[in-house]
């Protein structure tokens, strides 16, 4: 498509995996996104020692379960479940009310972002681009995924070729296409919040769910364990967003605010065993 969206200067940034260069662009991608209320609590205790606290909704934080289909990426095609909470730094002042933020195009000009707990991705070059640019807590897994204009599912497994941590199977109702704003995104990394701006064109349909089947596994894995606190597998979606012509441009972020104080957002590279805070089981 020649309408000049790709075309912007880009520089290049060495991982352990290889070259990589930024912007990252995503030419070709299906979105499917589940939106939750979720109890403000257990939201809470997911971002201590982030720097961030929840966007508070009338006694609720507001979280997604995010899955990414990239057909078609400047690193190479590979698939992406996230779990984000949507946040902002402690550091500043409570940006409230935080609804215009959501429905303002511009991502540049949001006071808050969603905060990226999980991210297992399929491709090692994906893992280190997200871990070492970003900070993400990215891991290398294989997800499973069947994906049609009328229903979706996919799995989430503990590493390649292990044992299922998640199940998600959704049947949305017809809905109302609008265009899409930016997404922003905060991070840990290098002892800073990162804040960055994924550049969007897309248009997503917003509906209900006819059909939902969440399921998380009992295990000690952090994933499962994120999925239970939350209770994703327990809450109905208030909205799905759903598109299959998703492109964007994914920059390098920039420290706003705060510094991290407690654990990284992913275990330490050659550390063995891994282990979480309260003894769930590093990815």
């Amino acid at each position: 498509m020649a309408d000049g969206f790709f075309e912007v200067p880009s520089e290049t940034v060495l991982t352990s995996e290889g070259p990589v260069e930024l912007p990252m662009l995503f030419y070709d991608v299906s979105v499917r996104q589940l939106n939750f209320l979720v109890d403000y609590r257990a939201a809470l205790s997911r971002l201590e020692g982030t720097g961030l606290a929840p966007c508070r909704f009338r006694g609720h934080a507001l979280a997604s379960l995010i899955l990414y289909n990239y057909r078609d990426v400047s690193i190479g095609p590979y698939d992406e479940v996230t779990i984000v909470l949507l946040a902002y730094p402690l550091a500043g002042r409570d940006p409230k009310p935080y609804w215009p933020n959501l429905i303002k195009r511009d991502g540049y000009r949001w006071a808050i972002g969603a905060y990226v707990l999980e991210m297992p991705v399929t491709i090692p070059a994906a893992r280190a681009a997200g871990r070492e640019i970003w900070g993400y807590p990215k891991y290398l897994t294989d997800v499973p995924l069947e994906i049609s204009d009328r229903a979706f599912s996919y799995r989430v497994m503990d590493g390649p070729g292990g044992e299922e941590v998640l199940s998600v199977e959704c049947t949305p109702w017809p809905g109302l296409t609008m265009r899409a704003g930016d997404l922003v995104t905060l991070s840990n990394h290098e002892d800073a919040i990162m804040r960055t701006v994924v550049e969007v064109d897309a248009a997503y349909r917003n509906s209900t769910c006819r059909r939902l089947r969440i399921t998380a596994s009992s295990s000690d894995h952090r994933f499962a364990c994120t999925v239970r606190d939350l209770g994703l597998d327990r809450t109905r979606p208030f909205l799905v967003q759903s598109t299959d012509s998703f492109r964007s441009r994914l920059n390098r972020g920039w420290p706003v605010a705060g510094q991290r104080t407690t654990t990284p957002p992913y275990p330490v590279e050659g550390e063995a065993p891994a282990r979480w805070p309260g003894g769930v089981r590093g990815l």
